[in-house]
């Protein structure tokens, strides 16, 4: 039994899945600490400040191996949708492009955003803006990442269920084609036999 592209295709979309969700997972723990800044029915009260700013200065000093980790795990779902974009479908590059666009849009928020927003909940320079407002730029743009690789996870169940629609259609197609040739060679058979007994 031979591994073919079309195999590698599927391992990498689970490859793809699982990372995302994966960093979806770090990133919606934020969302405990945020929500206290960005939906609280209330104002924020200096407490729920200083809670957010604790955990993200906690954050700034994670052990690296973790973060080696989550970029270890990044990094696998870039060669994911690089494998799937190697050799697109026609029909379904749009998706292909589409969920690699977004994952990489994620990183992006994560380098210039999040990760800048750590160290400055550290430093205590937040450049043009207070302290507050910094701390809820970070959790909006937690919550931007969020739903960028909500739409990654999006775009990968429409290019599953694209692509199992199509092989549905293509076996269809050649059961057809199978049926129609079947026929054409039953007639082909009746008719020699005819003639014979002419």
């Amino acid at each position: 039994m031979s591994f073919t592209y079309k195999d590698l295709c599927s391992i990498s979309s689970t490859i793809i899945v699982m990372s995302t969700c994966f960093i979806m997972g770090v990133f919606y723990s934020n969302l405990s600490y945020d929500f206290r800044i960005l939906f609280n029915s209330g104002s924020p009260s200096a407490q729920d400040y200083d809670l957010v700013l604790n955990h993200y200065q906690a954050l700034h000093s994670t052990s690296p191996y973790l973060l080696y980790g989550l970029a270890f795990i990044t990094l696998l779902g870039i060669i994911g949708h690089l494998i799937r974009t190697y050799k697109p479908n026609p029909d379904l590059q749009y998706f292909e492009y589409g969920s690699l666009i977004m994952y990489v849009l994620g990183i992006c928020v994560f380098i210039t955003n999040i990760k800048t927003g750590i160290e400055c909940s550290v430093t205590h320079i937040w450049g043009e803006v207070d302290e507050q407002q910094g701390l809820a730029v970070l959790g909006s743009s937690n919550i931007i990442l969020l739903c960028i690789f909500s739409g990654v996870i999006f775009l990968q169940a429409g290019l599953w269920w694209s692509t199992l629609d199509y092989e549905k259609r293509m076996a269809e197609f050649m059961q057809k084609e199978r049926e129609e040739q079947l026929k054409k060679m039953l007639s082909k058979d009746t008719k020699k036999k005819q003639s014979k007994k002419d």
